[in-house]
């Protein structure tokens, strides 16, 4: 009974360090410029939006201009769109009809008031986990992932717009989102497209990439571009949404032996040393044996079965570094707590004792027999 809860208490433990260290785990994703399309007001009509960017040639930071041509349903001073943006680099600038106009913070009593003149935009905000009630707005910058914010996070500007076609712009320069999870780091821009889905109405979208500054191979989440290169400059064009969201993604290349040993993988490295360990642990034994062939419990054999699981263990921690450091400076190193491994050690080493001790008893066996001839 005792024994039965030990191995209860012992599973116990592991699982709430497992949860634990999960708890505090920091995100392997660290973000950059985050900005998404306009929220439109229900008196404006957006007929298409042009989404430029260029990347500079280390992929560290990206120039955005977004031109949105409207169609205003009346006349007067009025905000026709709400922008969210965070973290880029230097001004954040807007033009209506080559104007310039200032971002400015929503006040909070256009946030509590029923008539405020963010009621233009209860459309457009209006959705299960985004509201003016609320008070928050949702974006994607990741798949089925939504980010949500306070409303007052949002930015504005007041304009006097006739009734008719305007021409609006926004131009900044964004910082590289770099993501670690994985082996090799991933660096991207990322764009929400996710408010575009509350737009009054939606004419087209138009995306193009330059490219042409930076030398190495990149990918996006845009599917086949429709005209040029993605290695210079790349266009895409849409009547509808692509997605929540889109990235433009440059993943560095990695050695040949770098690419082994990820396919190999710490387990597959651990696993060739755990069986080059064995042969080591069985060849001591069986010199032992030659020379002492009636002894019943040979030192070499129950050392070993003590210290090697422990040594195979600190093997597999060591492991990921030996990938990591045939990556070079651009691995992730995003591995976790793989130092509670040796927590196994209790299970591994009976395991490991018991099948060297029967590899010691055929041995024993097979000398006794050639000694009996």
């Amino acid at each position: 009974m005792k024994k039965v809860t030990f191995i209860k208490l012992f599973f116990l433990i592991l699982l709430l360090i497992g949860q634990l260290c999960y708890a505090n785990m920091a995100s392997p994703l660290r973000k950059g410029t985050m900005t998404a399309s306009a929220f439109s007001s229900h008196d404006i009509d957006i007929l298409n939006e042009k989404i430029f960017l260029k990347t500079d040639n280390k992929f560290e930071t990206a120039f955005f201009r977004i031109d949105y041509f409207i169609r205003s349903n009346t006349s007067g001073i009025q905000i026709p769109l709400l922008f969210y943006a965070k973290d880029f680099k230097g001004d954040f600038k807007i033009w209506v009809d080559k104007q310039p106009v200032h971002l400015l913070d929503i006040p909070n009593e256009y946030i509590v008031s029923k008539e405020s003149p963010l009621e233009k935009f209860s459309n457009s905000l209006d959705t299960p986990t985004q509201n003016l009630d609320a008070g928050t707005v949702e974006f994607f910058w990741e798949k089925k992932h939504g980010y949500i914010y306070p409303l007052k996070d949002l930015k504005y500007f007041e304009t006097n717009l006739t009734q008719g076609n305007h021409h609006i712009r926004v131009e900044y320069v964004a910082n590289v989102w770099k993501d670690i999870s994985g082996w090799v780091k991933e660096y991207s821009f990322r764009y929400s497209l996710s408010p575009a889905k509350k737009w009054k109405s939606f004419g087209s979208l138009e995306i193009t990439l330059d490219a042409s500054d930076f030398n190495s191979k990149l990918s996006t989440t845009l599917g086949q571009q429709d005209s040029g290169q993605l290695n210079n400059i790349a266009t895409w064009s849409f009547s509808k949404l692509p997605d929540e969201y889109f990235e433009v993604i440059y993943k560095p290349e990695i050695s040949a032996l770098a690419k082994f040993l990820i396919r190999l993988s710490p387990f597959g490295l651990t696993l060739i040393f755990s069986l080059l360990t064995l042969l080591f642990h069985f060849l001591s034994i069986r010199k032992y044996r030659l020379k002492f062939p009636e002894k019943k419990n040979p030192w070499v054999l129950n050392a070993g079965s003590i210290v090697l699981p422990f040594i195979i263990l600190i093997f597999y921690i060591y492991s990921f570094t030996i990938i990591d450091n045939s990556i070079g400076n651009e691995a992730g190193k995003y591995h976790g707590y793989t130092f509670l491994v040796v927590l196994l050690y209790p299970i591994i080493m009976p395991i490991y004792w018991l099948f060297v001790w029967l590899l010691d008893k055929i041995f024993v066996f097979f000398i006794s027999k050639e000694v009996a001839r």
